[in-house]
């Protein structure tokens, strides 16, 4: 299990430049919202057009940034341009993979602003982060990613997937998922969450581009706990060979 968590942690550490670059974009975002009356004046245009948009605006979005920009990125900036099939794989698998989460965020957004209200004071920040967090993240969103991510590294056969859920498979994948996520979401949604909601989907698909690429680098370590690659290399094997 400390090796699980060390794997995690190190993926993230090793990709810490591109992780802070998102969040202080994104704190910046925060920013120029309360205190700039025009970039206040455009983000809410851009809400106000996905709000009418509703759910499946807020999947397609999610889809885009997380499943074909974050691959774009993959092969123009790491493989310089150079398109191979496992490319237009991983896009299309990581399309339907986050059209799925960006219509279910959009929803458990909504929950929370009636859970807990509106507003970025601390007893709101407080239970939508650790709701989010040690709730929907650690009993929903990181099984969904692992068993997904993982099931496409298996060839999509779904006996071989069910013969890995184990404890092992927990230890193995799930944990390392799980603390990368920490390391990055929780400085992220506590942002999202101090906007108001109709933004707060677009915060999210803002950081989804970056997840994706983040998801690929942790989830690619090998068992042996070999360091993972730079975000933008590790996307030609989206999880690992079923080999390993």
């Amino acid at each position: 299990m400390v090796e699980a968590f060390r794997k995690g942690f190190r993926a993230a550490w090793q990709n810490l430049p591109s992780m802070l670059a998102l969040q202080l974009a994104m704190a910046f975002t925060v920013v120029a919202y309360y205190n700039w009356p025009v970039a206040a004046d455009l983000l809410s245009r851009y809400a106000d057009w996905q709000h009418r948009g509703g759910i499946l605006a807020a999947a397609l979005a999610t889809a885009l940034a997380g499943g074909v920009l974050s691959e774009l990125s993959a092969v123009y900036i790491g493989d310089k341009g150079r398109w191979i099939p496992a490319h237009l794989e991983n896009m299309v698998f990581k399309f339907v993979l986050f059209f799925i989460a960006g219509a279910l965020v959009y929803e458990f957004y909504a929950f929370q602003a009636i859970w807990f209200g509106q507003g970025a004071t601390w007893s709101v920040l407080v239970p939508k982060v650790l709701v989010d967090q040690f709730g929907y993240t650690v009993f929903f969103a990181t099984p969904f990613y692992t068993v997904l991510t993982r099931w496409k590294a298996l060839g999509y056969s779904g006996a071989a997937l069910w013969r890995e859920l184990d404890a092992f498979f927990v230890t193995e994948w799930m944990l390392p998922i799980l603390v990368t996520n920490w390391m990055f979401w929780f400085p992220a949604v506590s942002l999202i969450y101090s906007m108001p909601l109709v933004l707060q989907t677009p915060l999210f698909i803002f950081a989804t581009a970056i997840w994706g690429l983040l998801l690929a680098a942790v989830a690619q370590q090998k068992r042996s706990g070999t360091p993972a690659p730079d975000l933008i290399s590790s996307e030609t094997n989206l999880v690992g060979n079923a080999a390993d």
